[in-house]
């Protein structure tokens, strides 16, 4: 499971879900927006179980993306970790 949440830079909202505890146990993943060829804002993916997927819900739902945007971001984040890896195991490899 995972959840795709859109902050802007100056969001002081990113903090609560690495301070607590549940989340913060979880895989987040913070990439901006530019990076990925989107817009100027900070996304974090939060993969885990449905308990801390609910809890990063609670604590940051305004910025929670609908399904397809949440979708898309996943894609284009878990395409780049995958060009890196290829990228990663061509030098070492």
């Amino acid at each position: 499971m995972y959840a795709v949440f859109k902050f802007s830079k100056s969001a002081k909202e990113i903090d609560a879900l690495y301070r607590d505890d549940v989340v913060a146990r979880q895989t987040l993943i913070k990439r901006d927006g530019s990076a990925l060829g989107l817009d100027d804002a900070i996304y974090i993916v939060v993969e885990g179980s449905e308990e801390a997927i609910n809890r990063a819900k609670e604590l940051a739902k305004e910025f929670l993306l609908n399904d397809s945007d949440a979708k898309d971001v996943y894609k284009k984040i878990k395409d780049e970790e995958e060009s890196a890896s290829m990228g990663m195991g061509a030098l070492f490899g």
